[in-house]
């Protein structure tokens, strides 16, 4: 890995890059977060069901260790209160299904604790939680994880932001929602959309599997107002423009090592404000799909209208089910 290109004065290499692309990695990266912030900690404390006030006095009693050697194994991450609670976090990136662990690490937890929860971390959504020998098991996906710590709150620390970048970037986390909807308007963005299937916007985390950009009036363009085309999100980078000849091997990946779709990329990366020190989070797209219809945005005023669509101005994030999305196709058909 090369941290440090001739020219430039500093890296753009983050710690957590250095961890590697492998689910160790990650488990270090998410309890190197925890141990760091105490808000994202209690967040993911109180999410497991654990009820302790985020007090710097409970934080500073809390244990945190990763890679603890047991007779059972070798756990993850362990996370521990005396005498109030014990967690042991195992986490997947490939593999999806957890059989053995379920039970394996049953017998690992201490027993003068009154709450004791087993949390796997997949990527998976699996809503089922289950009660074995006083043991709460939970599953958590690393989609939900996103989206509990992407808040407002929890983004203003560097320390967060830079894992949650990690674990987009690195891991491709994009089943965390399915189309997202966004207004398009700025000649240059449509520009960077169409000829170099790229789209601009400012920071968020986690990613979609599909863009669609919905043409307003004010666009102008050939194809008319609404969403005239779909594209896949292939990868999310969130980065200073200029910073771009840092992250070639991941557009590489991105693009299955076609190296000519790398270069229009980074040529659509640096369209505009290639010099500036703001970050921003980019989608890189396949080839944009044209659909024979325009997708308009519910025009009606009854109650409810926009319900799992879009209507009036589009929020940040607005993401929909394909399910949704076809079901719009085909009432497009029916109107003509």
């Amino acid at each position: 890995m090369k941290l440090k290109e001739k020219g430039h004065r500093v890296s753009s290499v983050k710690k957590f890059d250095l961890l590697g692309n492998d689910e160790i990695g990650l488990s270090k990266a998410l309890a190197y977060t925890l141990a760091h912030n105490r808000n994202s900690l209690f967040e993911l404390l109180h999410y497991l069901g654990i009820k302790k006030k985020n007090t710097l006095k409970n934080f500073e009693r809390i244990i945190i260790e990763i890679e603890k050697e047991r007779t059972e194994g070798r756990t993850d991450i362990e996370i521990k209160m005396e005498n109030k609670f014990h967690i042991i976090i195992e986490s997947k990136v490939k593999k999806n299904k957890v059989t053995k662990q379920r039970t394996q690490y049953l017998n690992s937890f201490d027993d003068k604790v009154r709450k004791k929860v087993m949390c796997f971390i997949t990527k998976v959504r699996n809503t089922n939680k289950e009660i074995q020998k006083g043991i709460d098991i939970i599953n958590l996906d690393w989609f939900e994880l996103i989206e509990l710590f992407n808040t407002n709150k929890l983004t203003k620390s560097n320390v967060v932001k830079e894992f949650l970048e990690f674990t987009t970037r690195s891991y491709k986390m994009n089943e965390l929602r399915e189309i997202l909807i966004q207004d398009l308007s700025d000649e240059n963005e449509i520009k960077r959309f169409k000829e170099f299937h790229v789209y601009r916007r400012d920071i968020t985390f986690g990613s979609p599997l599909y863009f669609a950009p919905y043409f307003t009036r004010r666009a102008k363009q050939k194809e008319g107002v609404g969403i005239a085309y779909l594209s896949k999100v292939l990868g999310v980078l969130t980065l200073k423009p200029k910073d771009i000849i840092y992250f070639e091997s991941d557009l590489l990946r991105f693009a299955n090592k076609d190296q000519s779709i790398v270069d229009t990329w980074k040529d659509g990366v640096l369209l505009t404000d290639e010099k500036t020190e703001n970050f921003y989070t980019f989608y890189f797209l396949g080839e944009p799909l044209k659909l024979n219809k325009n997708l308009l945005k519910d025009g009606t005023k009854k109650k409810g209208r926009g319900k799992n669509w879009i209507a009036a101005m589009i929020p940040k994030n607005r993401s929909v089910t394909f399910e949704e999305f076809v079901k719009r196709i085909n009432m497009a058909y029916k109107k003509n």
